[in-house]
């Protein structure tokens, strides 16, 4: 029987000390390079400093290294965007940090109806809009008045309130709101019917506007007493403000038709407005509360070529009125006059009769 060979691969002899030595310098002559190639690798971070060469590495080899990546080189922390902060340095060169300032908004007042403060609904109002300040009409252009006056004329004109509505607003008064009365003064429907010798004459009728209303003569010695004694009597009220409307000459409708004389004199009527707002300053500084600001509404077309029909001059708004109420045209004609004096009227719809708003000056 044949032999069987147990032979199952080739003859492997051992190693000798030379293919030792040949496997050690290639290994060796791999890590030189590699050694190399890190160093040149490295060597853009390597920073010079006046303690010596350092090494700052990029996030990803410190988290290798377990460095933390959350701060910055050298160890510092995060700075806060400079947009966050303001920062305020002390004399001493010391700086702190503190949240930006918000801008000051301006007031807003709005009008509401008197009704609005006999019901005890204007709080709730006022808060809804976002109003600071309550605007109350109480003398309308048709002459009506809110409140119960004791002037003769009112009462011979029946145009006032009631005990009611004046109790109202003398205990919404009382209150924390600033509330400002809104007086239209010569344009009145009501008072020159009842007392022809205070209105403006046309021949032998009293003369109207383009709105078809009659006016009181702000030359009449009589009608200047009446609109004094009402702002008098609506400091006793306690408003903190009233705003006199209509308080010049007419401007608007057929002036030329006018009959000229004593209750209307182109010559005389700066004077004749002059003599008027003095008389209502006396009126309202007479007041047992005596804290009361006049101001006075004004529109662009009674100042320059104006000035000759409505009798209004810068001199004399610059003088008589504490605020300035008007749209912003008209506020820009006020050149000189400080800012923190004008009041921009935002009217609501077609007309502002019954309801406007105003944005008081910063701060007032």
């Amino acid at each position: 029987m044949g032999r069987i060979s147990k032979d199952v691969g080739g003859y492997r002899g051992r190693r000798t000390a030379t293919d030792i030595l040949k496997l050690i310098a290639i290994v060796l002559g791999v890590l030189v390079v590699l050694a190399v190639a890190g160093m040149l690798y490295l060597q853009r971070y390597l920073v010079y400093t006046d303690e010596g060469p350092k090494l700052e590495l990029p996030p990803f080899l410190q988290m290798l290294r377990g460095e933390d990546t959350s701060k910055e080189p050298g160890g510092s922390a995060s700075l806060p965007d400079p947009g966050d902060v303001s920062v305020v340095v002390d004399p001493d060169g010391s700086g702190s940090e503190e949240p930006p300032e918000e801008p000051e908004k301006p007031s807003l007042a709005i009008q509401l109806p008197v009704d609005d403060v006999v019901s005890g609904a204007a709080a709730a109002k006022l808060e809804e809009a976002g109003a600071d300040r309550l605007i109350l009409e109480v003398k309308d252009p048709d002459g009506k008045l809110a409140w119960l006056s004791n002037q003769p004329a009112a009462q011979r004109s029946k145009v006032s309130g009631s005990q009611e509505v004046t109790d109202a607003i003398r205990r919404w008064n009382q209150g924390e709101v600033y509330t400002i009365a809104r007086v239209c003064c010569f344009r009145d429907d009501s008072a020159p019917y009842f007392n022809n010798a205070m209105a403006l004459r046309r021949g032998q009728y009293n003369w109207r506007d383009e709105q078809g209303l009659r006016w009181l003569s702000p030359a009449s010695d009589r009608a200047q007493a009446y609109i004094a004694g009402l702002c008098g009597e609506l400091a006793e009220l306690g408003f903190d403000e009233i705003v006199l409307e209509q308080w010049y000459f007419p401007v608007g409708g057929k002036t030329e038709n006018i009959t000229r004389g004593d209750r209307y004199n182109p010559g005389a009527f700066t004077t004749e407005l002059e003599s008027f707002l003095n008389q209502v300053a006396d009126a309202v500084n007479g007041s047992s509360a005596g804290l009361t600001t006049v101001s006075l509404r004004f529109t662009g077309d009674m100042l320059g070529e104006g000035s000759a029909v409505s009798g209004v001059t810068p001199e004399l708004l610059a003088q008589f009125g504490n605020q300035l109420w008007g749209d912003k045209k008209s506020l820009s004609l006020l050149t000189g006059l400080e800012d923190e004096r004008k009041v921009e009227v935002v009217p609501q719809g077609s007309e502002d009769r019954e309801f406007f708003q105003a944005v008081l000056p910063e701060g007032e």
